[in-house]
């Protein structure tokens, strides 16, 4: 018995350090996939904040390239004039200069006061409010002939802004009076807007 406990005695040492080194090993193993999968995990979050880095990048350029854009358009539109609100009380002037120049004493007219155009959204009304703004010319009444209706239909020589749109302008024929002199023959009614956009307020 004594004889076969000494080879037992000589293996117990290799056994045991071989059952240890194979534990080291295990947890060695497992230390690796966990810092591995801690790695990935790593890359993973980066890569996702360089993808959002990435995409906050693009939408500042195309914010920074439609702010340019704007800006070029609101110069364009200073430039044509569009934003200049019309004149009111000196289209009145212009006008009252012509009817007494013309003699347009049965024609009678009204400047409306300035206000939003009707927005339209996919033929319904828009829920935002229109940055076009207009005032309206509204001509009724009788003159001689078309040459005297027509310097009413124009822009005041002196206006410069805004678009000036002879919208809707109805003209009838009236029956000559008899042995009358210069009598109206015509029957005029005419809208004219005035349009200009009126950017909104900076808050």
């Amino acid at each position: 018995m004594i004889a076969l406990a000494s080879p037992l005695a000589r293996l117990r040492r290799p056994l045991i350090t071989g059952a240890l080194a194979l534990l080291a090993g295990s947890a060695l193993l497992l230390w690796s996939q966990a810092e591995r999968h801690d790695a990935e995990a790593t890359l993973r979050l980066h890569t996702n904040r360089l993808t959002q880095a990435r995409a906050l990048h693009q939408a500042a350029r195309e914010a920074d390239a439609a702010a340019r854009d704007g800006l070029r358009l609101l110069e364009t539109l200073r430039g044509a004039g569009l934003l200049e609100a019309p004149d009111r009380q000196a289209w009145q002037r212009h006008i009252l200069g012509l009817q007494g120049k013309l003699g347009l004493e049965k024609l009678e007219w009204e400047i409306a006061p300035f206000k939003p155009a009707a927005a339209q959204s996919n033929g319904a009304p828009a829920e935002q409010p229109s940055a076009l703004h207009l005032t309206t010319l509204h001509l009724k009444g009788e003159v001689a002939h078309e040459g005297r209706l027509l310097p009413l239909l124009e822009r005041p020589g002196s206006q410069g802004g805004g678009l000036f749109l002879p919208r809707r302008c109805r003209i009838a024929r009236n029956q000559p009076e008899p042995d009358a002199v210069d009598s109206p023959v015509l029957t005029a009614d005419c809208e004219i807007d005035w349009i200009f956009l009126r950017l909104p307020a900076t808050p």
